[in-house]
């Protein structure tokens, strides 16, 4: 019982801290750039002010945009719950790879299916724009599901970091493959050098033009889905790659170490995004889709060296 507790606890404050971490990644970001800008607690109220707000449907919009963001965001949140945070073990069963990413296809899915629901040119151009990337993100994070898979001979996210934080192997193989996953972190979650999260210039945004009719609560669903997904991809990062100091017992001083290791990686991670956007420019749709041939190929690369290392 205790372990369901620990995992629902550490799943929970996920789901609480994410706009937080937003908060924080935006105010590396303003301070990096020479400004003071907003209160790392911004997201709060942000999302505060939305959902005191009315929704307004489009006439022309249909059930899609009346339930996709609760689906969105019921989605997102699900996939809290099959990931690691600051404590894992061999003893959890779910956790499976594959799940977590068709979770986050129908929340892909829902996004793009809102954008091409409001009728309007933006919403469609911004979704014919995420679909053009998801196709070409997804077989790179196929490819390293592929290479853990190799590596630790386990689908279950939860045994993957187990097994990585007692081995502690950090190969070529296993730098390549963590790079390549960076790149489609970036790419699925709209972040430059594919999108610009920071723009509402309808010609060069894609995300955010997809969810442009949406108003009150059912914008606060989407963005909050929005922190949640870069912070999911962000721990499936750092407790698959570089687990190091995971609790895989359960004592306190073990919990606490890997609580402590958890924040101060995820905050490198997020200063590795913000020193990105700052010194980055947005590229153009296809410049930045020439990225992912090479990423493909490292995938490859990674997969290939696993063998001959």
């Amino acid at each position: 019982m205790k372990y369901y507790l620990i995992y629902f606890i550490q799943s929970l404050l996920i789901v609480v801290l994410s706009p937080l971490f937003i908060g924080v990644l935006k105010k590396m970001k303003t301070t990096l750039r020479g400004s003071i800008g907003s209160s790392i607690l911004q997201p709060y109220y942000d999302l505060s002010k939305l959902l005191k707000k009315g929704r307004i449907i489009s006439n022309r919009g249909s059930f899609i945009t009346s339930i996709g963001p609760i689906v969105i965001l019921s989605s997102t949140i699900t996939t809290v719950f099959f990931i690691p945070v600051f404590y894992t073990s061999m003893k959890q069963s779910i956790g499976d790879m594959f799940i977590l990413m068709f979770a986050f296809g129908i929340v892909k899915m829902f996004t793009v299916l809102i954008g091409l629901d409001s009728s309007s040119t933006f919403g469609g151009m911004g979704s014919s724009r995420e679909s053009f990337i998801s196709m070409m993100s997804e077989p790179i994070i196929f490819f390293l599901i592929i290479f853990l898979y190799i590596e630790t001979n386990d689908f279950n996210i939860f045994h993957i970091s187990f097994i990585n934080s007692e081995i502690l192997h950090y190969d070529t193989a296993h730098l390549i493959a963590m790079v390549t996953f960076v790149i489609a972190i970036l790419a699925e979650n709209a972040r430059i050098p594919f999108d610009n999260p920071e723009t509402h210039l309808e010609l060069t945004m894609m995300h955010e033009a997809m969810i442009l009719d949406l108003s009150g609560s059912d914008l606060a669903y989407v963005e909050l889905s929005s922190y949640i997904k870069l912070i999911v991809y962000l721990i499936v990062l750092i407790n698959c790659f570089i687990p190091i100091g995971i609790a895989t017992t359960f004592t306190i001083s073990a919990l606490m170490i890997g609580l402590v290791s958890f924040i101060v990686k995820l905050l490198f991670c997020l200063l590795g995004i913000a020193i990105i956007e700052t010194t980055f420019a947005k590229s153009r749709l296809f410049r930045g889709a020439e990225l992912f041939p090479a990423m493909i190929s490292l995938g490859i690369v990674a997969i290939t060296l696993i063998y001959i290392l």
